[in-house]
């Protein structure tokens, strides 16, 4: 997520008149995603592809809010489908930006878990879940003497951690991560709490490494020495754990941040029939298992999760105990007000880092 916004483009073969001919990209459809780097398989798109003579492109985004960002400058156009996050789905379906799923197109809506087609307002009429996960702290385990338990750890680093911390740019995350640390909900209104947290994250900036996403390749951060503590969500750190088994992923105590990621279909979409059989292939139970493993992410699909090794299952860092998830909030839109003072707080100073 850390490389800027770039296409990747998976030219495909189409059978026609019961022969294989390769297809000029003049000749094939196009289905445009709006995704994370690294959060669906290419071997998954190229399959889609052939089955149905569709050239998939994927744009990346490195935030939400840059996500925002792109399709209010855009008026929602110029995609198909895009993953939007459950706190952002209720806004994009007010806009217009989304359309509602046609239910008779993906019968495969039956396999997920209930509570993850209703997880946001507006989530089980216009999205399909993708994949759901928390936020907290991955850290390198051969680097650090002690093992982080809370956000202060990251945000108030002791002094052999200065200088080699990562955390979010993005303003609810950030924000809500920092409100958690100082023991409030990751969703205050307070404007006393926010000078609380402005204070906390003017202090802990000569600390900072750098302020963003850690990437989940092998030019991470993480896998070198210059980060050895990061904000980070559960699959990320699950995509580097893979390449650098030292890197550990923890939920500190005072609670981390929960998400939950849906492919929408977009509004302007000019291939709504195309975005619907993509939603429908991978509801499949195979399929959604192969996004699970390649995205390092909870499945949401019931069906699907059945079919995943046992020790898959029992690993926290993936699927976390009730017990914590119920330590876990939400980031949720706030108020115009509340929201200007987030992005204000990120730009007097990580902007000026």
């Amino acid at each position: 997520m850390k490389r800027p916004i770039r296409i990747l483009a998976l030219a495909l073969l189409l059978l026609a008149g019961g022969s294989p001919r390769p297809l000029l990209a003049a000749d094939q459809a196009v289905l445009r995603i709006f995704n994370w780097e690294e959060y669906l398989d290419p071997e998954l798109a190229a399959e889609f592809g052939r089955r149905h003579g569709v050239r998939i492109e994927e744009t990346y985004f490195e935030s939400d809010t840059e996500r925002d960002r792109r399709l209010a400058g855009s008026g929602a156009s110029g995609f198909d489908l895009v993953v939007v996050d459950q706190a952002q789905l209720p806004v994009y379906r007010d806009r217009g930006w989304i359309a509602p799923i046609d239910a008779a197109r993906v019968p495969g809506l039956r396999h997920y878990d209930p509570r993850w087609r209703r997880a946001a307002d507006g989530s089980a009429t216009h999205a399909v879940p993708f994949a759901w996960g928390t936020t907290g702290i991955a850290y390198r385990a051969d680097l650090l003497r002690t093992a982080p338990t809370s956000w202060l750890d990251l945000f108030r680093p002791a002094a052999g951690l200065c200088g080699k911390v990562m955390v979010f740019d993005d303003p609810r995350e950030l924000t809500g991560a920092a409100l958690k640390a100082i023991g409030l909900s990751a969703n205050s209104a307070e404007p006393g709490a926010y000078a609380q947290v402005e204070r906390l994250l003017k202090a802990q900036r000569p600390c900072v490494a750098r302020y963003g996403t850690p990437g989940v390749d092998e030019d991470s951060e993480m896998l070198g020495d210059e980060v050895w503590a990061a904000m980070n969500y559960s699959s990320n750190a699950n995509q580097l754990r893979a390449i650098n088994p030292n890197i550990r992923f923890v939920l500190p105590k005072e609670g981390g941040l929960f998400w939950v990621d849906y492919l929408a279909v977009l509004s302007a979409s000019k291939q709504k029939p195309l975005a619907f059989a993509f939603l429908e292939f991978l509801s499949d139970p195979a399929v959604a298992v192969r996004v699970a493993e390649f995205a390092q992410a909870a499945t949401p699909n019931l069906a699907a999760r059945a079919l995943l090794p046992v020790s898959v299952g029992k690993d926290q860092s993936i699927y976390p105990s009730a017990a914590v998830l119920d330590t876990a909030e939400t980031v949720a839109p706030a108020a115009p007000a509340t929201a200007a003072i987030r992005n204000q707080i990120v730009a007097r100073i990580v902007r000026k880092k």
